[in-house]
């Protein structure tokens, strides 16, 4: 990635890990309001904390806790990819779910879906720009 496609890369090819902090804090906001099923909100949001925290208290993160990251987006972007897409103001089968459940995971509209994309493939892109902590 070059400096001017990358808003926590300096000039001279290091990362700010105060911008990259910042980033993670605005990924956790916007996953949280993504239309993807509870779970997969709160885990997506687990383990973006953990390497928030993690980074914030080290400057760098360990490949394991970055890997599990990076397996939970991947995840959400095929769950995202194969979802049932409907009409927006269609009807999402709620006559046949539980009371207080509005709709059915990864039943959406091809705006929520492409959102759901964009969102989860920025989150990546922090990911892959985070210091790795070296092992011993």
């Amino acid at each position: 990635m070059c400096s001017n496609d990358s808003p926590s890369e300096k000039h001279d090819g290091t990362v700010d890990v105060s911008e990259l902090l910042e980033l993670y804090d605005q990924h956790v906001e916007t996953v949280e309001q993504l239309p993807l099923p509870g779970y997969r909100i709160e885990s997506l949001v687990t383990e973006t904390t953990a390497v928030r925290e993690t980074l914030a208290a080290d400057g760098v993160v360990s490949a394991t806790t970055l890997q599990v990251l990076l397996c939970g987006i991947a995840e959400a972007i095929g769950d995202v990819e194969h979802a049932r897409t409907v009409p927006a103001g269609a009807a999402r089968g709620a006559d046949q779910l539980p009371e207080g459940v509005h709709r059915k995971p990864y039943e959406m509209t091809p705006d929520e879906q492409a959102a759901c994309l964009d969102a989860l493939s920025q989150l990546q892109f922090a990911v892959v720009e985070t210091p790795v902590a070296v092992d011993d």
